[in-house]
């Protein structure tokens, strides 16, 4: 009789979760048998309690309960998620049907992966914010694409899709419309309207040195502005959870929707003023707070990279004084080229108090006095597009400007180093 395997043994670490976001002890987690056969055999063997919870109108798929309920699905509905993989509701890593040892491991809580190294490495987690309009969208899909393609190479670094629902997402919602329909990317549904959208695109970011690597977890959770519009709105639906718990955030503003840019920029479909900046970036540091149970003489430990977006819009001549007065000109040090396959902190550091000293004259003292309750703190301006479309059509293409900046500099800041 061959012997029975001995259960897997584990790292005492805990994980936070990219997709849920809940603190994982990789001691009790979930796993999947990559054995389909098993699966039919499960299936086979329930008694008529338990054929109703896991059994599915595919004979060949069971019922997965905990992602359909994280993806908003009735289990007992009439579209539950379903798997063509068995999964072991308990922690030992060997399958109940085979008794062989199994690799893939889930998250408890939604079901979804934990990478190999997580005990090692933990998990980098970066989240994007701002107010509805901001750009986040346009945002996310060119970094993704840059950071896939070129900031991997020059890096030395390989991008990849934690899972197939990841890499269709970007695909069918933003790389298609984008970059091979050249049109711009629709609205961002609320929560309420779209529970899919509550799924981020996660994505394992390996660096190579030597013989030696450093993997991080980008989630890409692209918020409808309208859901940050509130302390209030953001607990309600759990975002605290998800912001509190990041390992560095980037907070986008848009310079159109400030009223000290709006009212001097001369352009065609100017779009209204937007929100206060400054309180959306309070709620969200009053958010941290409570989570963390943070006294107001702490400082919050998680990075936060403040990030002007379509700067493309600000660095053009200007057609009057009022103009000038918001515009960066030749000399700002945005038109400094960052030193290729290094992290420039000379040229991040000029940047950062370039566009410091702007945000407090175009929005407010209080939002750069906001941010300094960050202990890592930098600013930034970017421009996804690299031009302002015509209508829905991006007439001239793609040209980002500098969208890697604060990846490069969040992944360089010193609480993350200190987890290595």
């Amino acid at each position: 009789m061959a012997k029975k395997p001995e259960p897997q043994t584990h790292h005492s670490a805990t994980y936070t979760c990219p997709f849920c976001f809940g603190s994982v002890d990789l001691k009790n987690i979930h796993y999947q048998c990559t054995n389909p056969a098993c699966t039919k055999i499960f299936l086979r063997e329930l008694d008529e309690k338990n054929a109703r919870k896991y059994r599915s109108k595919n004979i060949e798929e069971e019922i997965d309960i905990e992602n359909s309920i994280f993806l908003g699905k009735d289990p007992a509905g009439s579209a539950p998620v379903t798997t063509r993989y068995h999964i072991i509701r308990n922690s030992s890593g060997i399958c109940d049907i085979c008794n062989k040892p199994v690799y893939k491991r889930l998250c408890p809580s939604c079901h979804n992966p934990i990478p190999q190294g997580a005990e090692d490495e933990g998990s980098s987690v970066f989240v994007l914010l701002g107010p509805k309009g901001v750009g986040k969208s346009h945002y996310i899909a060119v970094l993704i694409d840059q950071l896939k393609n070129s900031f991997s190479k020059e890096f030395n670094a390989i991008m990849s899709s934690a899972t197939d629902r990841t890499t269709l997402k970007y695909r069918e919602m933003y790389y298609k419309r984008l970059y091979e329909e050249g049109r711009k990317l629709a609205p961002t549904l609320s929560f309420e309207e779209s529970k899919e959208s509550r799924e981020p695109m996660i994505y394992y970011l390996k660096f190579f040195k030597g013989d030696s690597s450093r993997v991080y977890t980008l989630a890409f959770f692209d918020t409808a502005g309208e859901d940050l519009d509130s302390t209030g709105k953001m607990m309600g639906l759990n975002l605290n959870s998800f912001i509190s718990r990041a390992s560095g955030i980037v907070f986008l503003v848009d310079p159109l929707q400030i009223p000290y840019i709006n009212t001097r920029i001369r352009m065609d479909n100017k779009p209204p003023t937007g929100v206060n900046v400054a309180n959306m970036l309070s709620d969200i540091v009053n958010i941290i707070r409570t989570n963390k149970s943070l006294k107001m003489k702490d400082q919050i430990t998680i990075p936060l990279a403040v990030v002007l977006t379509k700067a493309d819009v600000l660095m053009k001549a200007p057609e009057n004084d009022e103009e000038s007065s918001i515009l960066f000109g030749l000399n700002s040090s945005l038109n400094i080229e960052r030193e290729r396959g290094k992290y420039d902190k000379t040229n991040f550091e000029q940047i950062s108090a370039e566009i410091e000293e702007y945000m407090r004259r175009a929005v407010s003292t209080a939002f750069t006095q906001t941010a300094k309750e960050f202990k890592e703190h930098s600013y930034f301006a970017v421009s996804a597009l690299g031009s302002n479309p015509t209508g829905n059509v991006l007439t001239r293409g793609i040209s980002p400007m500098r969208v890697e900046d604060p990846f490069i500099w969040l992944l360089n800041c010193e609480s993350l180093e200190e987890k290595k």
